[in-house]
């Protein structure tokens, strides 16, 4: 369950109950990727879903933001946004791109992708797994293979912080990002948000009340044009 006690199968999870020994290798990529992003300098300041941080952090940064906006009398606007199916909507050729950016080969890539996409899927439950199938090798006649990398498998998470930080990377450079100036330095910073995975707050702020909501509107369209390109989408859920 997604949410408790909510049973209704559109609010609930899905979880690929995956081989152990293909796992075992998604994991190996995913230790590799995160290693070479973070080498390379790839993963962005937003993005807390990465090592020697945690969820914690991220709340904390969001209301000491806060604070300082309504210290220096500016009006700030926070916007919450949440995907739908984080993992299991990534294209494929949007997750292999950005690992071979980073250095990994080839092959480890279409193996993993290549597994996913002639995987033979079945809905297990408390009365056993059902008998009808989906997915397998005969695909020649949809317009696409199946795309995702899955709720469960062990590279998901790394795969989906690239993916974001080069998208929040894409908004800072057209301007969509907060400024703050440090008091020591006077180094400027700047800030797009915060995300945990796929939980994103986005954040902007000014003089004018009305073109700061007119900013953070174009930013969260921008953000939902994004996150299409990779397969994502916004949660328009209340």
């Amino acid at each position: 369950m997604k949410q408790a006690n909510s049973y209704h199968v559109d609010k609930q999870r899905t979880l690929g109950i995956l081989d152990s020994e293909f796992n075992h290798s998604n994991r190996a990529l995913q230790h590799e990727a995160m290693q070479a992003a973070l080498c390379n300098d790839c993963v962005a300041i937003e993005q807390y879903s990465r090592p020697q941080r945690r969820c914690i952090a991220h709340a904390l940064n969001r209301q000491l933001t806060a604070d300082n906006r309504q210290s220096k009398r500016l009006a700030w606007a926070m916007t919450m946004s949440d995907l739908t199916g984080c993992y299991n909507r990534i294209i494929h050729n949007a997750a292999a791109l950005v690992l071979l950016c980073l250095g990994l080969s080839h092959a480890k890539i279409l193996f993993m992708l290549k597994t996913i996409q002639r995987m033979v899927h079945r809905v297990r439950t408390a009365f056993g797994d059902s008998e009808r199938t989906y997915g397998g090798d005969n695909f020649e006649s949809w317009l696409f293979a199946p795309q995702g990398i899955l709720q469960g498998n062990a590279s998901g998470p790394a795969i989906w912080t690239i993916i974001s930080s080069l998208i929040f990377d894409i908004l800072r450079q057209k301007g969509h990002s907060d400024r703050f100036c440090s008091a020591i330095s006077k180094e400027l910073y700047l800030l797009v948000g915060f995300a945990y995975v796929d939980d994103c707050d986005l954040i902007q702020s000014g003089q004018d009340p009305l073109e700061v909501a007119k900013s953070m509107q174009t930013v969260v369209q921008q953000w939902g044009d994004l996150m299409e390109v990779t397969g994502g989408a916004l949660n328009l859920d209340p």
